[in-house]
């Protein structure tokens, strides 16, 4: 094989007319891309005609980003984000990145041990770190670095999922997040509020087949950088009549945002959580699966969005599976009796977002 026959990762870049960084992305993400013949002191090099063809063949899987969002603490939202993250990565095979943008840092800590938060926290390793260097920005150089930033293969089980990472929170962003709104009028127009998240994720996105966002309870700006990637969004929430309260303002709220923007942003489904056998569950439930909650008596209520078939009941375990020091070696010993029903709604989000191509 002569060394015409052999391109690297930039004439790869060239002939199939993307950047130099999509195709680093393209190989961590599909396990099809073809596998170099060696690897040069200048970096890795292929068969010029196998990866021609892979291109030929390759149609750009679209990456998936979905938030998930209730304006009520304790719904076990956190819980849902990160069970079909899991779930999505290891029985799914799919490569998943869970964005932790809730200050209370929950998933973060049921991912990964608090000494290694700690210690990333520490050395600006986390959400806050982006948002406060652009809060910051006029007056000290940045230091978050979106690879740097990336904790990955996290999980409780196995030592971890090998295609989960995670991009951490921090109890700091309590502090950062009531200042991003006046970026602009702290003098530096540089920067759109609404973008930073974008800006910092926009090179690795294409890296993954699915984001998940667990984002804060609130419709403020950090919940709205996470939507500004989003291309869907799920709504976590217990059947009682204060948890579903809010579902009719997300809705709204975010069909607003997404006029504003320009963007599709569509309700992908309301899951279920800790759910009991109870008069006021049954009922509650019952009103979701028909859509009649609406904004509760107007006559012109916003659709409510589908209710996913598999809920989550109100479990042991499921509290359990938050214990990051337990020793736990399979998800069905993580979520015990809770199990089929994140994996039944994991393949729920699947059909909804695959098959429509949301």
């Amino acid at each position: 094989m002569s060394r015409d026959d052999l391109v690297g990762i930039s004439e790869i870049a060239e002939f199939s007319n993307v950047s130099k960084q999509a195709v680093v992305n393209w190989r961590i993400r599909y396990d099809h891309f073809p596998q170099p013949i060696k690897t040069l002191q200048s970096g890795p090099v292929w068969n010029r005609e196998t990866v021609e063809e892979w291109v030929k063949k390759f149609k750009g899987e679209m990456t998936h980003v979905l938030s998930f969002i209730n304006l009520k603490g304790g719904v076990g939202k956190t819980t849902a984000a990160v069970a079909v993250a899991e779930f999505l990565a290891h029985e799914q095979r799919r490569h998943v990145l869970l964005i932790d943008l809730d200050p209370q840092t929950n998933a973060t800590v049921t991912l990964i041990s608090e000494t290694k938060w700690a210690e990333m926290d520490r050395d600006g390793k986390t959400i806050a770190q982006l948002f406060s260097d652009r809060v910051n920005a006029l007056h000290q150089a940045p230091i978050f670095d979106i690879e740097q930033a990336i904790a990955r293969h996290v999980s409780t089980i196995n030592d971890g999922i090998a295609r989960l990472d995670l991009l951490p929170s921090s109890i700091r962003l309590i502090e950062i997040q009531d200042r991003i709104p006046m970026i602009a009028l702290s003098g530096n127009f540089t920067i759109n509020p609404l973008e930073i998240l974008k800006s910092a994720v926009q090179p690795i996105l294409d890296r993954y087949d699915y984001v998940i966002i667990d984002c804060p309870p609130s419709l403020g700006t950090v919940t709205k950088n996470g939507l500004r990637i989003s291309t869907g969004y799920i709504i976590p929430t217990v059947p009682d009549i204060l948890s579903t309260w809010g579902i009719y303002q997300i809705v709204d709220n975010v069909e607003k945002f997404a006029r504003d923007i320009e963007r599709n942003i569509p309700p992908i489904g309301v899951v279920a959580t800790k759910v009991q056998a109870n008069q006021l569950h049954n009922r509650i439930l019952e009103d979701l699966r028909i859509r009649r909650l609406g904004r509760f008596g107007e006559a012109n209520a916003l659709a409510q969005p589908p209710l996913f078939k598999n809920y989550i009941p109100q479990a042991v375990a499921v509290a359990r599976s938050a214990d990051v020091e337990a020793d736990i070696r399979t998800l069905k010993g993580k979520y015990g009796t809770a199990y089929d029903s994140f994996r039944g709604l994991t393949e729920e989000v699947i059909a909804a977002c695959e098959t429509k191509s949301i």
